[in-house]
């Protein structure tokens, strides 16, 4: 029944796969391309971010800090060095993971609400530090990015996260399917016990956090030269919120549950949004549906998304057998 319910789910995800390469020839039209690579980047974003919170169990309220710390680097060594952004994606990865190694280092010894402030803190301060340094960072004025990809369509930017989306989850999987997986998951069960099978907790809280971070600062790039601008506000719980929520809306630990997650979220905003240009809702108001959603998962869809299609998929293969 295992291997029946495996090869369900590879066809799936190979359909799933299939419909996103070809979706946008499709609908040949610039708003569903935007919309299309805003589901894929936060989907992706929150996969990442679910690499610490659903297996080693730290909720990195800082995430938006290394987010900001990719995109930064990569946007000022273009304005001032003029870098490709190509290039940029490099530093842009290594600066984030190293910040991750220290902070990771100092944070990951502390546990619960202590850990998760204190990663908060961090990109706070950093928050704080951009839009003080307004002669190198250009501050809330907005730092100017060069774009990856000349003209105006957004088909090509599409393809682009989406192989990101694709390798990032092939790369996730891969980890906590080997060796450092088990580690991970041992430790967010039961640190003593990762303890007592010789597991060096600190070391693999770390690693997995500088992962985590690593993921973001790419990413970060890759939102900066999309965008072409960047503000500081990208090292804010902006960033980190909506990560959370369409993490433990997808289902915490599952990897793939962010996509569907972020799907559903992010469509949700785009009906709000003529009411928003109005002035009926504010953005202010995401947060309340952020709320609502984490409130309907926590009470009657635990294990989000993710968890729910995979009883749906027991009970097919229970009721079939």
């Amino acid at each position: 029944m295992g291997k029946i319910a495996i090869s369900k789910g590879r066809i799936f995800l190979y359909v799933l796969t299939a419909l996103a390469f070809i979706l946008p020839l499709i609908f040949r039209n610039e708003y569903v391309y935007s919309v299309l690579i805003s589901i894929i980047l936060w989907a992706a974003i929150s996969s990442s971010f679910d690499l610490t919170a659903g297996f080693i169990k730290v909720t990195n309220f800082g995430y938006a800090g290394f987010f900001a710390a990719g995109a930064y680097t990569s946007g000022l060594l273009a304005l001032y060095y003029g870098v490709s952004p190509w290039i940029g994606l490099i530093p842009g990865t290594l600066v984030a993971s190293s910040l991750a190694a220290a902070v990771g280092f100092l944070t990951l010894r502390l546990h619960g609400i202590f850990a998760a402030a204190f990663s908060w803190f961090i990109a706070e301060a950093l928050k704080y530090t951009l839009a003080a340094l307004t002669d190198i960072t250009r501050g809330y004025h907005g730092l100017a990015c060069p774009p990856f990809f000349p003209g105006i369509t957004r088909l090509p930017y599409y393809y682009m996260i989406l192989l990101t989306y694709i390798v990032e989850l092939l790369i996730i999987m891969r980890i906590v399917n080997g060796k450092m997986g088990f580690a991970f998951k041992v430790i967010g069960e039961d640190e003593t016990a990762a303890r007592t099978i010789g597991v060096n907790v600190t070391f693999y809280r770390v690693l997995c956090f500088v992962i985590s971070c690593a993921f973001a600062g790419f990413l970060g790039v890759f939102y900066a030269h999309y965008y072409n601008v960047i503000t500081p506000d990208v090292s804010s719980l902006s960033v980190t919120v909506p990560a959370l929520a369409i993490c433990y809306v997808g289902g915490r630990g599952s990897i793939w549950g962010s996509l569907p997650s972020a799907a559903i979220i992010l469509m949700i905003f785009e009906l709000l949004r003529p009411y928003e240009a109005i002035g009926i809702i504010s953005f202010a108001h995401k947060y309340i549906v952020y709320g609502i959603l984490l409130i309907i998962v926590m009470i009657w869809v635990q294990g989000g998304l993710a968890g729910a299609v995979k009883k749906l998929m027991e009970k097919y293969v229970r009721t079939t057998s």
